[in-house]
């Protein structure tokens, strides 16, 4: 099989599929906008993850209305992040990670990606992609 490039729309559709898969989580919704800067050859890529019941319902290329809070981070960064080297709340805590907006949901968010679920499909990621 081949890889999927990192940050591509072909990677942003299998994190769709795989994310609807995820098992529901009530309450759990949220509106995820992100900005990966220094991305080689690209240099700033903007996305957004659409959760609904803690499941990922979409993932938007490019700038989303209404986001509940945003993410910012340097392209290694995401890059150990999505290769679980690196826990989201660690790079936040070392500065690695900005985030803007109602960080009142946050903890929201870590209930999300903290489940065995979500890091077993971050996991599956990583095995298909290029980084």
């Amino acid at each position: 099989m081949e890889k999927l490039k990192f940050l591509t729309s072909d990677s942003f559709q299998k994190i769709k599929e795989l994310g609807t898969r995820l098992p529901a989580l009530p309450g759990a919704d949220l509106r995820i906008q992100y900005l990966v800067k220094d991305v080689p050859e690209r240099g700033e890529v903007r996305y957004a993850l659409i959760i609904e019941q803690g499941r990922i319902v979409d993932v938007v290329e490019g700038v989303i209305d209404d986001p509940s809070f945003d993410v910012t981070m340097a392209y290694d960064v995401s890059v150990r992040i999505h290769r679980l080297e690196l826990a989201p709340p660690e790079a936040a805590a070392a500065g690695l990670v900005t985030v803007g907006g109602d960080t009142s949901k946050l903890p929201l968010m870590m209930n999300v990606v903290g489940r065995p679920e979500y890091q077993a499909m971050v996991k599956e990621l990583a095995g298909i992609t290029e980084f």
